[in-house]
């Protein structure tokens, strides 16, 4: 997990300004056909065109982190990301972007390197914005790196398919990626105690949003929050693993 002292030390020095907090449903000029973070396959161009470095993957799911100017905060990244290796079995290739006026983070079932089952590509000033937090901000970034290896894990079971089928917006698709969230914070909660796994229920909190007819809508702050909750109980107080755990998260949200 993150040192809160390396987070403070590390990527501000990327800062460029003020940044408004970003919901995840946000529009940006460099992916205007995607309506969350789940890319659209139209924008992966645009936004690779953006990108500043990225993370190569190696043998045992590990990460080599180069370029960001900071070796401490790399390999404290590197560490985070190979634990969602672990929890959910994917190796997504890891990239951050300029993401300019528009923080956001992505996932994609495109593949930028070998061995990759996806790509998750970071916003620099979003990861900026987010290091700002008063409350443990390294697991504020954790839960969206948590996030995004869900929606990889999506593509990879195809269950993405399964989730938007027949609706009109990506509601479940997004809660469910949310509830596995909750499933990572749960086991890193028994991995060590100290962990902060409420703060990734306060951050789904800030990026729901109540625009219930619209197809971006992601789930009202409530039932987001509410989706990390119950991920949380998964993993840390029923001690299921992860195939039971993707079982309950279908029917949890396909449920509501």
């Amino acid at each position: 997990m993150f040192e809160r002292r390396i987070f403070l030390g590390g990527l501000l020095s990327v800062v460029f300004g003020p940044v408004s907090m970003c919901r995840c449903n946000a529009q940006s000029a460099q992916a205007p056909n995607t309506l969350g973070c789940v890319l659209a396959a139209s924008d992966v161009r645009g936004v690779s065109r953006n990108i500043i470095h990225t993370a190569t993957a190696r043998a045992g799911g590990n990460y080599l982190l180069d370029n960001s100017g900071d070796r401490d905060f790399d390999r404290a990244l590197a560490i985070t990301l190979s634990r969602c290796v672990d929890i959910f079995r994917v190796l997504p290739a890891i990239a951050f972007f300029d993401d300019g006026s528009s923080p956001n983070a992505y996932a994609t079932n495109e593949i930028h390197s070998s061995r990759a089952d996806g790509t998750v590509l970071l916003g620099r000033n979003f990861v900026t914005q987010l290091l700002r937090s008063i409350e443990s901000p390294d697991a504020c970034v954790a839960m969206i790196c948590a996030h995004e290896f869900a929606h990889i894990l999506q593509f990879k079971r195809r269950l993405h398919e399964r989730l938007i089928h027949g609706q009109h917006s990506v509601k479940r698709l997004e809660l469910q990626a949310d509830f596995l969230a909750g499933y990572f914070a749960g086991i890193r909660k028994l991995e060590r105690p100290s962990f902060p796994a409420a703060v990734f229920a306060t951050t789904a909190l800030q990026f729901g949003d109540n625009f219930v007819n619209h197809y971006s809508h992601h789930g009202t702050p409530t039932e987001r929050a509410s989706s990390v909750v119950r991920g949380f109980q998964s993993a840390f107080t029923e001690r299921k693993g992860l195939e039971e755990t993707i079982v309950a998260s279908i029917r949890y949200v396909e449920a509501i």
